[in-house]
This record gives C-alpha cells, sequence and structure tokens, in this order.
C-alpha cells in the first residue's frame, strides 16, 4: 500500500494538469519490460480505477520513477507468477486484499 502526499500528479487527457482531471492516488504499481528496451508503469486503486501510467526507457528508469513518486512508502518489488494471464487484475486484486487485511 502506497501512504502519504503526491510527489507527481497524474491526470486523464490533456492539458496535463487539469485539475478537474485529477487521477486518484495510488495503492498499487505495475512495471511491465516490453521485449523491446522499455516498460511502462501502471498505478492504480485498490478499487480497481487507474490512477496514472507512464512509458520508460528502461525497466531502471521505472523503478527510479516509482522511487521518486512514492519514496518509503513502496514495499519490495514481487513477480506477477507465470500462471498469471491478466497481471493488471492480479495486483488490483492483491491491493484489495491487503486493504481488507489493515
Amino acid at each position: 500500500m502506497i501512504e502519504g502526499e503526491r510527489r507527481t500528479a497524474h491526470t486523464a487527457g490533456f492539458p496535463a494538469i487539469d485539475l478537474d482531471k485529477m487521477l486518484p492516488m495510488a495503492d498499487v504499481l505495475l512495471l511491465i519490460a516490453d521485449k523491446d528496451p522499455g516498460a511502462m508503469l501502471f498505478r492504480y486503486t485498490a478499487h480497481g480505477e487507474l490512477a496514472g501510467d507512464t512509458w520508460h526507457a528502461s525497466v531502471a528508469q521505472a523503478e527510479a520513477q516509482a522511487v521518486f513518486e512514492y519514496g518509503n512508502a513502496l514495499l519490495p518489488w514481487n513477480e506477477v507468477p507465470e500462471e498469471i494471464t491478466d497481471a493488471h487484475a492480479f495486483v488490483i486484486q492483491c491491493a484489495a486484499e491487503r486493504l481488507n487485511d489493515r
């Protein structure tokens, strides 16, 4: 779970800082590395809402962005099990279960 104040703002659409389109705070992150250079960093709430996504040139850059945005609120990264066919739904479910355990 991620707690604390925002270090960055994610919005839907353009302009990038339209406060009426501010996305919710993330509870969980999903980092997906492409076979080509690059990685996507997805942010979700425990209720399944998209809280932003960004493309990065490498996994290391995506991880660095996550550290910048969430700092000490980040838990260690976990691999999505190979048998999982929908990583997005999986991480949202994990976040929801963690929220319910609080």
